[in-house]
Parts: C-alpha cells; structure tokens; sequence
C-alpha cells in the first residue's frame, strides 16, 4: 500500500509540487489584502481603488467632454447627477490579479518567462478593469437598471475570463514545454 502511494506521489510529484505551491502563493497574497497588520502597513487594494478610480475618472473626463456628460470624483466614488459609482478595493483588480500572479509564478518555467508573465497580466487585468469600471459607470449613468446585474454577473466574469486567457497566452507563448 505504501509503495503503491509513494509510486502515485512520484508519478505526480510535478502536478502536486505546482498545486502546493499555487496554494501556497494564494495564502501569502491574500494575506496582503486581509491580515489587519499588513493591511495597516500596505493597504494594497485601497491604493488600487484610488489609483482605479483616478484612471476611469480621467477616461470617463475625456469621453465625457465628446459625448457630453460631467463626471465627478471624490476619493473613489464616480458620479454625474443622481449616478454614483464606489470604485471599492473589491473592485480594484487586486483579487484577479493575486489569483493570476499566483498561478504564473506557481507555474514551472524561467524566472524570466515568470517576471515576462507577471509583467503582461498586471498590465492586461488593470487594463480591462479600468474599461469595466469606466463601462460600468456609463451602464449606471444610461441604463440604470442594468447595473447590477452587468456589475454582479458580466463584469466579474469578463475580468476572470481575461485573466484566464491571458494565463493562457502566456504559458504558450513564453513558458519552454518539452518537445518544443
């Protein structure tokens, strides 16, 4: 019986040991967005928020002098007449991006095609996240009923989806496979 586990382990070791250390990696990043001490020290998804809502308030600024509407900020709320958006540190991008960063740096391969893949997906996931609180603000703004369920199920879904895809491009792209 132990033969036969130790035979399973080994024949797995690689799928275990990337496993672990995704999980590992989970643990550590978001202790930065959830233990009291660090968060004290680092509050790294407020400073995303504020930095989200600063980049979707000068877009919205922009669009909005073309199309004809004013946006507002104060700290990280978004509004325009009865409209208000929070931009919270849920909605910062942080969460997306420590699941990605995990499974880029968990992943066997270079620490170049690692520091290549953390690089492309933070820029790539705050990219689409600021087009989602931007657009989001505008579903708000125009068609007030449909806030919530883009926000809730569109929305969220779009940033995982991106992530995903960009998990993916990476570790064809840049990460050596064998046999290639």
């Amino acid at each position: 019986m132990f033969r036969r586990l130790a035979a399973a382990i080994a024949a797995h070791w690689l799928t275990i040991r990337v496993v672990g250390a995704f999980v590992l990696l989970i643990v550590v990043f978001f202790s930065t967005l959830t233990y009291a001490p660090i968060v004290e020290r680092f509050d790294v998804a407020s400073g995303l928020a504020q930095l989200a809502a600063w980049m979707a308030w000068l877009m919205l600024k922009v669009l909005g002098a073309v199309v004809g509407f004013e946006v507002t900020k104060q700290g990280t709320i978004l509004g325009s007449g009865a409209f208000e958006v929070d931009v919270s540190p849920a909605c910062s991008g942080a969460v997306p991006t420590m699941i990605y960063l995990a499974a880029v740096f968990a992943y066997p391969a270079k620490w170049r095609a690692k520091l290549i893949g953390a690089g492309l997906g933070i820029v790539v996931i705050h990219s689409v996240n600021l087009l989602r609180v931007s657009a989001l603000f505008l579903i708000g703004l125009y068609f007030h009923r449909l806030f919530h369920e883009t926000h809730v199920y569109v929305a969220q879904a779009l940033v995982i989806c991106i992530a995903v895809a960009t998990w993916l491009y990476w570790a064809g792209r840049f990460v050596d496979a064998p046999g290639r």
